[in-house]
């Protein structure tokens, strides 16, 4: 602190030496100009810039958007499907304490993709029927739901003859 006190002490009682040196009129001018052109790329860029910046702005906003289709019939399907969800539920809980392939796994996995596919594109058409597609997904819930009883049915069959041959 003590240094920058000499210094101010210094700077100030020797003033007029420092004050006899002036820059040239030429180079002040251009120093002190008010009307600096502004160039054409800045300008482009500044509007690239701004609209980049709106459309990533939209991208997340309508990225967080809700994803659930707002069509007629959605509400009367979203009880349906809970009802069948809960059915399907609990048969694949009973399908996980059966002996059953990798293949009967792999097959359930398929039907689950197609019904994914028919929600992504409930959701991503608007233009599309959505009483045609919500009757295909109701459908399809009915269908694997038959499957997987058809699958229970077949290895509790399969599981009492095998009991009964062994009995002989």
């Amino acid at each position: 602190m003590e240094n920058r006190d000499l210094l101010e002490k210094f700077i100030s009682s020797n003033k007029a030496a420092f004050d006899d040196l002036k820059a040239p009129d030429a180079v002040w001018a251009r120093i002190d100009r008010k009307d600096r052109p502004v160039h054409q790329m800045w300008k482009w860029s500044a509007v690239a810039a701004s609209a980049l910046l709106l459309i990533a702005v939209g991208y997340i906003l309508g990225d967080r958007a809700d994803a659930t289709p707002q069509s007629s019939g959605w509400a009367e399907y979203q009880e349906t499907e809970n009802f069948y969800q809960a059915r399907v539920n609990q048969k694949l809980d009973e399908i996980k304490t059966l002996p059953v392939s990798d293949q009967v796994r792999a097959d359930l996995k398929m039907l689950d993709d197609v019904y994914d596919e028919l929600r992504k594109q409930l959701v991503a058409d608007p233009n599309a029927d959505a009483h045609v597609i919500l009757t295909a997904m109701v459908k399809h819930n009915k269908q694997k739901l038959e499957v997987l009883e058809k699958i229970i049915n077949r290895v509790n069959k399969y599981n009492k003859n095998e009991n009964q041959n062994h009995e002989i």
